[in-house]
């Protein structure tokens, strides 16, 4: 027995697991997850922790798991770190190039990626950047090369960049083997461009209007080049001849392998276009490099001031996004057969849909992630395709039926992401009835985006909004719609919605403004706060306190704000109260069992409230 009891207890010891069984638990974990679960427990988790986390990506931490991270963990062993901003973050490069990056040492660093850079912070990042001297790989979504002098990083091989023209700071690159450069936005008039001599892969993306032949005139001397790709993704000129490229190619870049690219342009006529894909079938292109071409002639039904379109790209089709038009695959031009026209679109991601068509074979092997439907959708003949589906858009005039819909959400296991009118979502859950696809969004979505609020009709009154509520409750994280009004409907969803950590709400109120309300659910959620207070209690000596305050901006006149756009801490929602803001003690009430952990309810006061003014006299008097 006794024996039994030691075995028992033995099992349930923690560091009795060998480090390879945890080793395994880490990689099913962020490094910033694995860090805060991990390293507090002993010297020996510690240490494991500290070999094992050398990625971090900072996509979705909070400002205090962010803290914690760089103040007990030290950064010199950091392999990977990957700083992103985006519309629910805009500070969050801002707070970290000013805290962190310029006072820690990243010098391990082998792998970086920012977001876009601001005036401040690039400069601050570019002071800062040379010193990263074993960094292999870079990327940075969008900055402006105008001020920034040539340096080089003599271990850098791949670096990825949005910018201007002003590109002549990278020309002192001595490793440099892959460049993939998008041109943003336009600063001024560039000559030229100027390339590291020794690079290898190529890729070059136009977001505005760029002269081809300063494009032209930089690759020139870039006689190493095994892959070159360039795309244009604004409606642009008419492509080159296929004899210019194979030209250039043959004299400056004879090891090219890869040719891609996709033009889009004003279509040309049917002669026209068949000569333009002619000149991309010598036997150059067909028979020693094997690169073949497609054109499609559409009618752009977004945009009747081009008219028809042309799409002019290589194969298979090289672009992540797929949008079908009227007539999108009726009229095709290629230099390749018709019966080799299989799985040409297995690049593609996101799928959207301008036009009603069935798949054919060249969509044998596609795996959608994204979805968007602007017209009717019958999902029975995509099924094949949307196996990996994330995210699903129904636009404005986007149609499918509950019969498709329900298809759709039985054969897309990793779909968590739904955006679509009000309307549409009572139509396609039969006014909420529906219990097979009800239980379906329950369990599979996440994000849930109700577009189109600015139009009444599609604004929820709280008996729809009551309804929503109690599908997504458990697993939505991300919530946008818009409200009739605000009486007892904000509280409402916060209470009722368990897992939420973003809520955009659009209130349109009779006789009122229309506003936009935000919230940031990581520094409002009870269970945040109540970590800082646990804490505090596991300290002897303190006792834990949870504030909880309620304010009804109807009954006090106190002035308070929201300070987020213009607080040091850009990524908390912090608020400003008055000197004078006195809040009345409700109740106090014990959290847990052994009085370390107390839970205290407060509310505003008015400036009217006769306790407070009662009170307030006899002080006066007294002093």
């Amino acid at each position: 027995m006794e024996t039994d009891i030691q075995n028992e207890n033995c099992l349930t010891v923690l560091e009795s697991f060998p480090n390879e069984l945890f080793v395994q638990i880490f990689s099913y974990l962020t490094s910033v997850d694995t860090i805060i679960a991990f390293s507090n427990l002993n010297n020996r988790f510690q240490c494991l922790v500290l070999t094992y986390c050398q990625t971090f990506d900072l996509i979705s931490i909070n400002k205090k798991k962010c803290d914690f991270i760089f103040q007990f963990y030290e950064t010199n062993q950091w392999k990977s770190l990957r700083i992103p901003n985006n519309d629910q973050r805009p500070f969050w490069i801002d707070y970290f190039m000013e805290n962190y990056f310029s006072i820690k040492n990243f010098s391990q660093l082998q792998t970086l990626s920012m977001g876009q850079l601001n005036d401040r912070t690039q400069q601050l990042f570019f002071s800062l950047l040379p010193s990263l001297t074993n960094l292999i790989s870079l990327s940075i979504d969008s900055l402006c090369g105008k001020d920034i002098l040539p340096f080089d990083l003599p271990k850098l091989q791949k670096l990825i960049f949005g910018s201007c023209e002003n590109i002549d700071w990278i020309k002192n690159f001595s490793r440099i083997e892959t460049i993939e450069y998008t041109i943003n936005h336009f600063c001024e008039k560039k000559n030229k461009l100027i390339w590291p001599l020794i690079i290898k892969n190529l890729k070059i993306v136009f977001l505005v209007d760029t002269d081809y032949s300063l494009i032209l005139d930089s690759l020139v001397h870039l006689s190493q080049l095994i892959t070159l790709e360039i795309y244009e993704m604004r409606v642009g000129k008419v492509p080159l001849n296929g004899q210019r490229w194979e030209d250039l190619i043959r004299s400056s870049f004879p090891l090219l392998k890869t040719f891609k690219f996709y033009f889009i342009f004003r279509s040309l006529t049917s002669q026209e276009l068949k000569r333009l894909v002619a000149s991309y079938s010598t036997p150059f292109y067909i028979k020693e490099k094997q690169w073949f071409v497609y054109c499609n002639i559409f009618a752009n039904s977004k945009n009747n001031r081009y008219g028809k379109l042309s799409i002019f790209y290589t194969l298979p089709y090289p672009m992540k996004t797929l949008t079908i038009y009227k007539n999108s695959f009726k009229k095709t031009i290629s230099n390749l057969s018709i019966n080799n026209h299989l799985n040409i679109y297995t690049n593609i991601k996101t799928l959207i849909f301008e036009n009603y068509i069935k798949p054919n074979h060249d969509f044998n092997k596609t795996k959608i992630i994204n979805l968007v439907i602007n017209t009717q959708f019958e999902s029975i003949y995509w099924l094949h395709a949307l196996t990996k589906l994330e995210q699903l858009h129904i636009d404005h005039f986007g149609f499918i039926s509950m019969e498709q819909f329900q298809i759709l959400l039985d054969n897309t296991p990793y779909l968590y992401s739904l955006s679509l009118r009000k309307s549409q979502l009572i139509k396609l859950t039969d006014n909420w009835n529906d219990v097979h696809i009800c239980n379906h969004l329950s369990q599979k979505i996440r994000v849930l985006k109700l577009h189109s609020y600015k139009n009444p009709l599609e604004c929820l009154n709280r008996h729809e909004l009551e309804r929503i509520l109690s599908i997504f409750e458990t697993k939505c994280e991300y919530l946008s719609l818009g409200l009739q009004t605000t009486t007892n409907t904000i509280d409402y969803t916060l209470s009722r919605m368990s897992a939420l950590n973003y809520l955009h709400i659009f209130v349109r109120e009779k006789f009122r403004l229309p506003i936009t309300k935000t919230l940031t659910m990581e520094c409002k959620k009870r269970e945040v706060s109540l970590d800082f207070a646990q804490h505090a209690a596991t300290n002897p000596d303190l006792v834990g306190i949870l504030f909880i305050m309620q304010i009804d901006p109807a009954q006090s006149t106190t002035p308070f704000a929201s300070i987020r756009e213009v607080s040091y801490f850009h990524m908390e929602d912090e608020v400003l109260f008055s000197m004078h803001a006195v809040f009345r003690i409700c109740d106090i009430k014990p959290m847990t069992e052994n009085n370390r952990l107390y839970e205290v309810i407060l509310t505003l006061t008015s400036d009217d409230d006769e306790g407070y003014t009662h009170k307030y006299g006899l002080r006066r008097k007294t002093y």
